[in-house]
Formats: C-alpha cells, structure tokens, sequence
C-alpha cells in the first residue's frame, strides 16, 4: 500500500510541473513535451538527435536522422505531417526568359519566371515568390509584368506568334506599351526605340527605331516596279509592282488567299513617304487590308474595305502616309484580311492587288 501511494503522488506531481510521461514498452519514458524545450526557427524542424522535448505548437517527429521537433502548420519539412516535405516545382521544358516572340524592340523583360522557394502556409505545401512575381496555380512564379502567357494577370495570354507582353499589356510586334497604348516604336517620333525618346532638331524622323535626318519625297511616282518576291497562293499570280493605275487582268493582279502571304516590289531605292494600291472595281468584291513595309519597317496598314480601288493608286484614297520620309529599297504587302470567297471562288482570305505607287 505505501509503494502505490507513492507511485500515485510522483504521478500528481508530474501533472502540477505540466510534463507528461510517454511510457515505452521497455517501462522508460520518453517525454514528448514540456516547457523547458527551445523553440525552433519558423518554417524548420528542430533538429537534433533524439529530439527528448518539443514545445508547443511542434510536435515530435521521426527521421533517418532520429527525432526532431516541427510545426506541422509552417514547417517545410514536415508540412501538415511529419512524413510530407514540400518541394519546388517542375518547370518541365518551360524556356528561360518571358517567353516572348521577337518584337524587334530594345525592351529588357527581365527572368520571366522563378521557381521561388517551397513554404508551408496552414499545414499545405506552396511557393514563396520573389517581389514582383506572382505564383499562377501550377507552382511557378511568374512576372506577369513581361511573361507572355500570364500578362498582366494569370489568366492573361498573348497572342501566340503576333503578340508580345510588355509592362503588363499585350502589343503587337515592333509595338510597346507607352503611355498608355501600343505604339510603334520603330516609326514614332515620341517614342523612337522606347517609350519617350523624341526625335528632333537634325533627326526628327523615327526610322526603325532611330532617329534619322528627312529625306526629300519628289512627289512623283518611284519606281519600284520589280516584284522581287512573292508567297502569295491565289488564283491570280501577275506583276503588279510595275504599274500604278487599275488593270483588270491575270497579267497583273496578285490573289491573297492566306494571311501573313506578302508580295515584295522593289527595283529602286527612293525616298518616299506614301504608298498606294488599286484592286478591284467593285467595293465588295477582292477588297481587305495589308500591311505595308518600308524595307523591314512596318509604315502602315491599307485597308480597301468597302472601297473599290481603281484609278490611280497616288490618288484612288487606297494609301498610306507614313510618319515622316523614308528611304526604302524594297516595298512590302503582307496580307490581313480580305472578303472571304469573292475574288478566286474557294474558301480563303481573297484579296487582290493589281497596281502599286510609292512617292
């Protein structure tokens, strides 16, 4: 009766000092927690050989290593339980960088995605990102400033091929984000190469991306009568680099029948600072819109919808004026839209140029 009294008041005694006895079926005890043990570093299990003491809210768990004590909520090691180790994710072939087309732009996008670090928030395994990244559901962190398929925000993709990200918004290529729109910055003279660099006093044109001194248009029609090239597939194949006013037939008129076909007219080198077409006489028939190149610098966009374009292209009102004179050797259309099965009778873009001016 005296050694089970005993054994009754130790038993009390321990309840009073708040340590609890976790007895082993060896009859030893191994205490799993108690208000001496130190704390351990947020986000890290205390490790140590036979961990004998963890505080609260860590609990004890074991490893190849022998016992350590972790917060299940925060630590990354031992993440809701002891056994789970949150990890980084696998970036698969996902490509260095923002993963842009070339725009053709002097714009610096930065690293474009981290893998960040592993975190255990509330017992769940996630990512800590970098300042200025953002993690987007698949455990990567991303720069939604200048990523292309999280522009912006997450769920913000560009276009695949003709879009690029920039400061958070999607332009098309040779565009970039300044002031509040896309602009050209290969031809703007207020934003020459980059947002905000003005072109003026001996240079005031912008001319691929550099500001460069006028040249002097002589008004008259510049012969770039060669078409040098041409990927065009239509029903129609001719040669219309070499006239400027409307023919009707097979001898001079090219049939677009895809977007992004162009046709090359060259010849010359000349300064000029407006281009022109015919198409069809008809509005509603071959019209649609191209984009016009002064060699490799996108001046503008004709647009022939609902027109009919015959006369003279210097005076037919199917033309552009580019941003100032250039200096160009070659002349190009790249085909955008055109009315559809009204022109060579098959399905396609079908739009037809028949004379080019550039003066």
């Amino acid at each position: 009766m005296r050694i089970r009294l005993v054994f009754v008041a130790a038993a009390l005694a321990a309840c009073a000092t708040g340590s609890i006895v976790e007895t082993g079926p060896d009859g030893g005890g191994d205490a799993s927690t108690g208000g001496d043990a130190a704390t351990k570093d947020a986000g890290k299990s205390d490790a140590g050989s036979d961990a004998s003491t963890c505080t609260a809210p860590s609990v004890k768990c074991a490893t190849d290593a022998g016992s350590v004590c972790a917060n299940l909520s925060t630590d990354v090691d031992h993440c809701g339980q002891c056994p789970t180790q949150c990890t980084s994710a696998d970036a698969g072939g996902l490509a260095p960088g923002p993963n842009n087309p070339d725009a053709a732009v002097p714009y610096d996008g930065g690293s474009g995605w981290s893998l960040g670090a592993p975190s255990c928030d509330a017992g769940a395994c996630g990512t800590s990102c970098p300042s200025g990244m953002t993690e987007c559901g698949d455990g990567i962190c991303y720069d939604t400033q200048n990523f292309h398929d999280h522009c912006g925000d997450c769920n913000t993709a560009c276009a695949a091929s003709t879009e690029w990200c920039n400061r958070g918004h999607c332009c098309a290529l040779d565009q970039e984000w300044c002031g509040g729109a896309c602009v050209d910055v290969t031809t703007d003279k207020n934003n020459c190469g980059g947002c905000g660099v003005t072109c003026s006093g001996n240079t005031p044109y912008c001319s691929q991306g550099t500001c460069v001194a006028a040249c002097t248009p002589t008004g008259t029609r510049q012969g770039f009568n060669t078409l040098t090239s041409h990927t065009t597939t239509g029903c129609w194949t001719g040669q219309p680099c070499a006239q400027g006013t409307y023919l009707w037939d097979s001898t001079h008129g090219q049939s677009f029948i895809n977007a992004n076909e162009d046709i090359v007219c060259g010849g010359t080198t000349a300064c000029v600072d407006h281009v022109g077409i015919t198409t069809y006489e008809l509005s509603g028939n071959c019209q649609g819109s191209w984009d016009v190149y002064c060699d490799a610098t996108k001046v503008g966009t004709i647009d022939t919808t609902n027109k009919a374009c015959q006369g003279d292209a210097m005076t037919n009102g199917c033309s552009v004026t580019f941003g100032g004179p250039m200096t160009c050797s070659t002349i190009r259309f790249v085909g955008v839209t055109g009315s559809v099965g009204l022109c060579c009778g098959s399905t396609g873009l079908h739009s037809m140029i028949t004379g080019v001016s550039a003066w």
